[in-house]
């Protein structure tokens, strides 16, 4: 009987081993988690002094039911080709640290007709 004992304890000390060595999950980092959800709408108003641009946008599918907004626009070559009444589809980008949200990757879909 004593191999069973000393074969049931090699067993649970690998096991318990094994679970102590488990993957602990990384410290939050300063940014908080950053979220990225498709937005897609059309420009209602651009504000090129504060790199802004107010959309009315479609429903952001598992965040944000449809309305009219303003979003900042961070480091997007675009933005100044943003035209009131263009459509867009740009990546939102929320940060639920500070609860702040900001557009990238923003790319005009169709002109306004001039």
């Amino acid at each position: 009987m004593r191999p069973y004992f000393i074969g049931i304890f090699i067993s649970l000390t690998l096991v318990l081993s094994f679970a102590a060595c488990e993957r602990k999950a990384s410290a939050p980092t300063q940014n908080g988690d950053l979220k990225r959800y498709e937005l897609k709408g059309k420009i209602v108003e651009v504000d090129k002094e504060k790199k802004r641009v107010k959309v009315e946008h479609e429903e952001i599918k598992g965040f944000m039911a449809a309305m009219t907004m303003w979003f900042a626009v961070k480091d997007d070559a675009n933005f100044g080709k943003a035209e009131v009444g263009d459509q867009l589809v740009a990546t939102l980008v929320y940060n639920s640290a500070d609860n702040r949200s900001w557009l990238e990757a923003l790319n005009v879909t169709k002109a306004a007709k001039p």
